[in-house]
């Protein structure tokens, strides 16, 4: 256990029983920070003000560690997932040529010029009302075009950006109410080194079985069976070891999956109909080995 001073700290957090509500937890209502080097990252972050970079294998929760810090902070949420057509703007705003040339032409014109600006995740985590903070999330940073990451340094560096339309005007949050940043990367594409510097940078590791346990537990409240979850946990290991590929495994989200449909359809492990479940659930084309049809 790791001892220091701590702004952000899951240990209290207790997500409510899903299944008082006749449901199972939603991906943004359940994150089992298990890892003292992770909640270690956090803090290191929100102290200097810098993104966290998170690297992982897929499925090992870099996209849903953000939306649960913000849930136990009590902070806005916002997120923007990278394409390889996302612009450096777009994580400010996005202008709507179009809705102005349609105005232009039914002579309808606003003369405001925000009226045809959308506001990005950032422009909205910087002017939040209320002067509440944020957590914002980059979703897959390496699927973008090299000089995105770069753009974000100016305005996470100096809080502010120029508002598009009126350069003597901008956009910009005191440090106390700074957002926290939170990027992931699948690792597709080299980082500029730049970039890299001014991040702080935790890797998360594949889920181990006693973790998958734990996220189960919440996830499923009064409907956790334990002999069944750990007999699912026991098969996600048996897949990771027939792949070749490290972290190629199934994904917390697929043991859930596995989970929830073994229990609903009255599907054993060990079954002639289990092994069709996993093969939909886990296996999927992972093993490239078997015949495809």
């Amino acid at each position: 256990m790791l001892r220091y001073d701590k702004e952000f700290d899951p240990k209290n957090d207790v997500p409510g029983d899903p299944a008082d509500a006749g449901r199972y937890a939603a991906d943004d209502e359940v994150y089992v920070f298990d890892d003292d080097e992770v909640v270690l990252a956090v803090n290191v972050a929100l102290k200097t003000g810098r993104p966290l970079l998170l690297f992982g294998p897929p499925g090992s929760g870099k996209s849903t560690l953000a939306p649960n810090v913000a849930r136990i902070m009590g902070w806005e949420y916002h997120a923007h997932v990278v394409t390889a057509r996302t612009e450096p703007e777009d994580l400010l705003w996005r202008f709507d040529a179009l809705k102005r040339l349609n105005d232009a032409q039914a002579q309808r014109l606003v003369d405001d010029m925000g009226h045809y600006y959308t506001r990005g995740p950032l422009w909205r985590a910087f002017a939040a009302p209320g002067g509440k903070r944020s957590v914002v999330l980059i979703d897959e940073i390496d699927k973008a075009d090299p000089d995105l990451p770069n753009s974000l340094l100016g305005p996470l560096g100096s809080l502010s950006f120029p508002v598009p339309w009126d350069d003597e005007r901008s956009v910009s949050v005191p440090p106390e109410r700074a957002p926290f940043v939170v990027i992931t990367t699948n690792d597709e594409r080299e980082l500029p080194r730049p970039f890299l510097r001014r991040c702080i940078v935790s890797e998360l590791r594949s889920p181990s079985k006693e973790h998958l346990l734990k996220v189960a537990g919440f996830h499923l409240g009064e409907r956790y069976e334990p002999e069944l979850a750990e007999k699912v946990a026991g098969h996600i290991l048996d897949v990771r070891r027939t792949l070749e590929e490290p972290g190629a495994g199934p994904s917390t989200a697929e043991y859930l999956d596995a989970l929830k449909a073994s229990q609903q359809l009255g599907v054993v492990p060990g079954t002639p109909e289990w092994a069709a479940l996993e093969a939909v659930t886990l296996r999927k084309r992972r093993d490239a080995s078997e015949p495809t049809a």
